[in-house]
């Protein structure tokens, strides 16, 4: 039986609705049913209505609020019957989740110049060999943008309190249900593609905001900046990913919420099976963002094996990116990775490399460890979602660890430290994902409880556990020279205003010393 209402109408403009039937039992334990008979009221239309016909009870995004046990009443003759039913209502504001509110242009990162977009304004200090590019421009970060909320309603109790849907750490991704109402105020400055990710387009400061579908407010905004400054990328993160395996077990917090845990596998063990390449790239300002959100046009991988009696690399026209096959058993970081701009915006026959990876791989022929290593036994309040923290800026959210302590990945140093490090948590590389909880107040997944079936479930986080190399980029061109991140101008004023204040403690304490000793002699 539903008795419970997820009032999404107030996102979609679109009624939710659950059909009603009323049954008379006699005394002789005849079952009638009377639904056309009947006569029936909400005890309030601000929660909840119900059709004059009386058989289905229904919200339409008008209403003001959620209820527990919300009552309806049906009457027939003498007799009386009520229906409780809880209504649920997203928590105003929406939040807007961006992984990078701060875009800025990528050095080196020369794209094709969109006829029907206007031309990107050039930075002060752009490299003469920059402007030479003729129809190309400088690539902006992308970024990805989720809109999460919690569902509530109020007790029934007098003092009307909060009653969170599966507890007040859920949060639900709702943005395939709005992504038609989103919007930017100023679509010069950036673009929303497809609800999902967001691109640079022009130095500016514009919102993004989530419009009501049935009147002009706003259910939540976000401010996003595009800087006039440029970052580049300094490390380049891959993953090869021979399978994935996915583990369902009942939440510890709640039994209406079921935790998968996704295992991406790195253990190849038949001959010519396949692995795929997954990348991510790491910039300057230590955001992190999965490769594949960039139209695949605007750059190209080029991969090479390292050991071709282990793995050989395939790659075609027909594949945009490239495919690893094992050939042998070995293991290690066996595979090199290029990334490169587009064949359009190449300034030279030498091609502009923009970063350099490099992933690990283990073949075992006749092994599959997949569910001997992946399938430990998680436990629910242990498993966390990394993914959506990954895409978040700061260096603490590099690294990832399991429930066990043990690391899983590694940057391209400790691959290159041996093979016998890296085979222990090789097949390892856990993608959390929490479904409908997380630690973090942002978070959020989703149940596959009946009632949330119109809700779309995020299972697009990029891998979280396998960090990325710290060496592996390099460059061929002089403007793509990777260098460390420089000192901020504050940085650079406080250095010197320490350094003025040590030499004003020298010259004091010298001239205490000459006081000393001139007094000593008198």
């Amino acid at each position: 039986q539903d008795t419970e209402i997820l009032n999404t109408a107030i996102l979609t403009g679109r009624t939710v609705a659950v059909p009603i039937k009323v049954v008379s039992i006699e005394e002789n334990s005849a079952v009638t049913d009377i639904s056309e008979s009947v006569e029936c009221k909400s005890s309030g239309e601000d929660v909840i209505k119900v059709s004059d016909r009386c058989d289905y009870v229904f919200v339409n995004g008008k209403e003001m609020k959620g209820k527990v046990n919300a009552l309806v009443n049906f009457t027939y003759q003498y007799l009386s019957a009520p229906l409780q039913m809880t209504v649920w209502v997203p928590r105003l504001p929406l939040q807007i989740d961006i992984s990078d509110t701060e875009l800025s242009q990528i050095k080196g990162w020369r794209v094709p110049v969109v006829s029907n977009k206007r031309p990107t304004r050039d930075s002060e200090d752009e490299d003469e060999d920059e402007r030479r590019g003729r129809g190309c421009t400088l690539q902006y970060q992308h970024a990805t943008v989720r809109v999460l909320t919690q569902f509530v309603a109020e007790d029934s109790g007098p003092w009307g309190q909060l009653s969170y849907l599966l507890g007040p750490d859920w949060h639900f991704d709702i943005t395939d249900l709005v992504r038609d109402f989103m919007k930017l105020e100023d679509p010069h400055i950036a673009k929303l593609q497809e609800g999902r990710i967001l691109i640079g387009r022009e130095v500016g400061m514009t919102t993004m905001q989530v419009l009501s579908p049935l009147s002009d407010s706003i259910l939540a905004e976000k401010t996003v900046t595009v800087l006039d400054d440029k970052v580049t990328i300094t490390d380049l993160g891959v993953q090869l990913v021979s399978g994935l395996s996915l583990f369902l077990q009942p939440s510890a917090a709640t039994s209406r919420a079921i935790v998968a845990t996704a295992v991406a596998q790195e253990l190849l063990h038949t001959p010519k099976q396949e692995a795929v390449v997954s990348t991510w790239i790491q910039f300057s300002d230590s955001s992190v963002t999965p490769l594949d959100i960039y139209d695949p046009k605007d750059f190209s991988l080029s991969a090479v094996s390292l050991d071709d009696a282990v793995v050989s690399v395939r790659q075609g026209p027909a594949l945009s990116w490239p495919v690893v096959a094992a050939e042998g058993e070995g293991q290690g970081a066996l595979v090199k990775v290029d990334m490169m701009i587009s064949e359009a915006c190449q300034k030279s026959k030498r091609k502009s490399v923009l970063a350099v990876g490099s992933g690990s791989i283990r073949v075992k022929f006749g092994q599959n460890d997949a569910d001997a290593e992946a399938g430990a036994d998680y436990e629910a309040g242990e498993i966390q979602n990394r993914a959506s923290d990954r895409r978040h800026k700061g260096p603490e959210q590099e690294r990832g660890h399991g429930h066990d302590g043990r690391h899983y990945g590694g940057s391209s140093a400790e691959r290159e430290e041996g093979p016998p490090r890296r085979a222990s948590t090789t097949a390892k590389s856990v993608l959390r994902n929490k479904v409908l909880k997380n630690n973090r107040p942002d978070g959020g997944k989703l149940s596959d409880d009946s009632q949330l079936q119109n809700i779309p479930i995020d299972f697009t986080n990029f891998p979280a556990q396998v960090d990325l190399p710290k060496g592996g980029a390099g460059v061929e061109d002089g403007d793509l020279v990777q260098t460390p991140r420089g000192l901020s101008d504050l940085e650079i004023g406080m250095y010197a205003l320490l350094g003025v204040f040590c030499l004003a403690i020298l010259v004091f304490l010298i001239n205490c010393a000459t006081f000393a000793l001139k007094y000593r002699h008198k």
